[in-house]
Parts: C-alpha cells; sequence; structure tokens
C-alpha cells in the first residue's frame, strides 16, 4: 500500500511543479514589458527623434537594397554593423534608463516587496533565498544573467568608451552568454527536479508559489 502511495505523490508533485515554468514565463514578459516601457518614457524626452527615424530608414532601405540583390552578403552585413553602432549610440540613453529602471524594479522592489515584482505578484510568485534572508547581492547578481542588466551596463560602457569592433565584438559575446543562460535555465526549469534557473542555482535563491 504505502509503496502504491509513493508513486501517487511523486505524479502529484510533478504536475505541480509544471505550471510554475508557464506561470515564471508569463510573469518574466509583464516584468520585461515594464521595464522596456517606462525606460522609453523616460527616455522619449531626452532622444533625438530625428536621427532615430533617419536610422530606421536606413535600415529598411539597406534590407530592400539586401532583397533586390543591389548589394553582396559582404557589404550588407558591414552596413548592418555599422547601422547597430549609430543606432546603439544615438539610443544609449535608452539603455542607461533600462538600467536604472531595472536596478529598481529587479533589486529594489523584491527587497522591500517580499520578493516579489508586479509580474511574480499577478501570478502569485516570489523570490526567496536558501540561506537566510533574501538580501541586495543575490538580487543583484540575479539580475545580471536573468533580467539582462549585465549586458546593458556592457552595451553601455562600451559603446561610450571603446571603438566600433570592441563594441560590437563584446555585445555579440555578452549576447550569446545571455541566450546561453536563458536557454540553460529554461532547460533546467522544464527538466530539472527543483526547478531551479541558472542564476537561481548561482545565488541561492527559488522561485516558490504563494496564496
Amino acid at each position: 500500500m504505502a509503496k502504491d502511495e509513493k508513486p501517487e505523490k511523486q505524479e502529484k508533485s510533478e504536475k505541480a511543479d509544471k505550471p510554475l515554468f508557464l506561470l515564471r514565463v508569463i510573469a518574466y514578459v509583464i516584468d520585461m514589458m515594464i521595464v522596456l516601457m517606462l525606460s522609453s518614457l523616460l527616455a522619449t524626452p531626452f532622444l533625438d527623434s530625428k536621427q532615430v527615424l533617419s536610422l530606421a530608414d536606413e535600415s529598411r532601405e539597406l534590407v530592400q537594397k539586401y532583397d533586390n540583390h543591389e548589394i553582396t552578403d559582404q557589404e550588407y552585413l558591414v552596413d548592418v554593423s555599422n547601422l547597430q553602432y549609430k543606432m546603439a549610440r544615438n539610443t544609449e540613453l535608452v539603455t542607461i534608463f533600462t538600467i536604472l529602471v531595472s536596478v529598481c524594479y529587479f533589486v529594489i522592489l523584491p527587497l522591500f516587496y517580499r520578493g516579489q515584482t508586479f509580474g511574480k505578484k499577478l501570478m502569485k510568485m516570489k523570490i526567496v533565498s536558501d540561506v537566510g534572508t533574501l538580501n541586495s547581492n543575490q538580487l543583484i547578481f540575479r539580475s545580471f544573467l536573468a533580467n539582462s542588466l549585465l549586458l546593458n551596463i556592457i552595451t553601455v560602457l562600451s559603446v561610450m568608451f571603446a571603438s566600433r569592433d570592441i563594441y560590437l565584438n563584446c555585445v555579440e559575446l555578452f549576447t550569446f552568454a545571455q541566450y546561453t543562460v536563458m536557454a540553460g535555465s529554461i532547460f533546467m526549469l522544464i527538466f530539472g527536479k527543483e526547478g531551479l534557473t541558472i542564476h537561481d542555482a548561482i545565488v541561492h535563491t527559488r522561485v516558490i508559489k504563494v496564496n
């Protein structure tokens, strides 16, 4: 009898864990949308909108030329890289505001709001520490990996102080690292028994359901 009860409990536990993955994805999307919207709103008054629109037009023209076979693959890649760098130079304020909003939203808010962001609050989840009380260091390092904070910092520093080539190489490298962490975290959430992500495992946190 006891043997039959054990698999039944394990099956219930597995079923209970599966919705958590979907809830975490929904919470993440909600949180990122809030951060990007706030960052854009704060940065818009300081942007050179004419220049940004001009670069957007250049980008569309470039794609059209490539589709019409007016330029080679090599020329297209070079021009895309140049446009990417120009756009980054013109929208660096958006990235700076994204960093500031991210720190407020993903570090300060959960620190004083019982481990919750608005997305996690809506999905009835919270972040907890496995080693005592949740602290700012855990939330900062968590945000470096989970919320693109490190990538945004590297992007701003390289576009402000480095050459075009260094900027492009840094962004490519750290973007690849960011997506690798994200893919690994999704894999761990789906197939791992404890429902931890890479950033959870590194900083000793976990996300749990709350009533």
